[in-house]
């Protein structure tokens, strides 16, 4: 039994392998025994989840695992720096397309779920997390009935549900998108890390900056974009690739600045597609805009969310992924400067009696950093929970160094919070 890669999926299949990482802070006591036999229900309800990418003559498949090759749960006594480890930890190559981690304290425990972008996304990603909880609470309980037999139907990838498209439509699209990218371009923030010499190689760690906002804070942002006719994603992505731009030498300051957005698909073909199904459906949308010092940032905000909205309106991003083979023949359309993703606004599952989660936060991680490279993107990614809007920074230690991070987190932590603090005062 084997299930072939779709083209859009083989862009995650390669050497440089990245995992939608999932994990939240729970008080309590997690129970081991318990999520592990939550954890196997869990794979039984997902192929997807227990097997391995495989290649011959013919291209990349998913295999499935035998039985002993199965992932199961690992727990390990919590410290300052495990967590940081756990989602350092790659997925092996030719293994397991899933980890689940446990990491117990005295009196919080940490939960980890790491799954590969060959078969997930962001958004199916949160979904497997909720879901493990789900199951863990039903178990708990004796409602959860025990599964039969492991479901074996794969699940068709998000290429072949897209609408098709005429070979002179794709032809079209990509040379409009050439067309957009004639002029000044492209700068990204440069690998200072690399450029030093940096961290060895294997001292090269994926960390991450958060920004976040207090209730009140995310209620004044919102008010503010409201008043200012944006959208919060405008907002963000306008204030970051300002902070992109105060970090560029002087020399790059006739280049434009590329925004990627990504889109999630899962809503736009038909039938929809839940969350729960375990594929990458996202794709993306590049905007390519002018950002001099001192940019009008609310205005920037507004043109970076029109933007948004009329490429998804026009059908871009399916576009994008249907076009995919054109547009690796012209990397110049696949720059960036910066990459946000937002999950917007998770509510969190019912925590099982007795818990409480403190904490939930979510990233993607590679396996390995394109060091290699001169330059790159800045990673945003959104989300707001219990009412309180998050920002994730992450960076390779191999590529950024702490500086170029903490100078782009404070300047879009001070700038956000101008921005809530200018909310229109609402009548008493």
């Amino acid at each position: 039994m084997r299930r072939n890669l779709s083209r859009s999926e083989n862009l995650y299949a390669g050497e440089i392998r990245t995992q939608a990482v999932r994990f939240c802070v729970v008080r309590g006591g997690v129970d081991p025994e318990l999520l592990d036999t939550a954890y196997t229900a869990l794979l039984a309800e997902h192929p997807s989840l227990r097997c391995r990418v495989a290649q011959d003559a013919d291209g990349s498949f998913l295999s499935p695992l035998a039985p002993d090759e199965l992932p199961r749960l690992v727990v390990r006594p919590g410290d300052p720096d495990a967590l940081t480890k756990e989602w350092n930890t790659p997925l092996p190559l030719g293994g397991p397309l899933v980890r689940l981690v446990l990491l117990t304290g005295a009196d919080e425990d940490t939960l980890l779920i790491g799954a590969d972008h060959v078969i997930c996304d962001g958004r199916s990603a949160m979904a497997l997390f909720f879901r493990l909880w789900q199951l863990y609470a039903g178990i708990r309980a004796g409602t959860h009935p025990a599964a039969d037999t492991p479901r074996q139907d794969w699940p068709v990838a998000i290429d072949d549900r897209l609408a098709p498209r005429a070979e002179a439509d794709l032809d079209a699209y990509v040379q409009a998108r050439l067309d957009r990218a004639e002029g000044a371009p492209v700068a990204a923030l440069p690998y200072l890390a690399a450029r030093s010499g940096g961290a060895a190689p294997e001292e090269g760690l994926t960390h991450s900056r958060r920004v976040r906002l207090t209730a009140s804070e995310t209620t004044g942002l919102l008010a503010f974009a409201r008043s200012a006719g944006a959208s919060v994603h405008g907002l963000v992505a306008a204030t970051f690739l300002a902070a992109v731009r105060s970090g560029l030498p002087a020399q790059y300051d006739d280049h434009r600045l590329a925004c990627v957005s990504t889109v999630d698909l899962r809503e736009r073909v038909e039938p929809a597609l839940s969350r729960e199904v375990m594929i990458p459906a996202a794709s993306w949308y590049q905007d390519l805009v002018d950002v001099p010092a001192g940019a009008d940032l609310v205005g920037l905000g507004r043109r970076l969310g029109a933007g948004l909205s009329a490429g998804i309106d026009r059908g871009d991003p399916a576009l994008e992924l249907q076009s995919l083979d054109r547009l690796l023949a012209h990397p110049q359309l696949l720059a960036a400067s910066l990459v946000v993703t937002n999950a917007g606004r998770v509510a969190l599952p019912p925590p099982p009696p007795g818990l409480e989660f403190v904490d939930l936060r979510g990233f993607a991680v590679s396996s390995k950093a394109p060091s290699f490279l001169q330059q790159g993107p800045v990673l945003a990614s959104l989300m707001t929970v219990h009412d309180r809007f998050r920002i994730e920074m992450p960076y390779s230690t191999q590529c950024f160094t702490e500086s170029q991070m903490d100078a782009v987190h404070d300047q879009v932590s001070t700038t956000l919070r101008e921005f809530a603090g200018r909310a229109p005062v609402q009548p008493g």
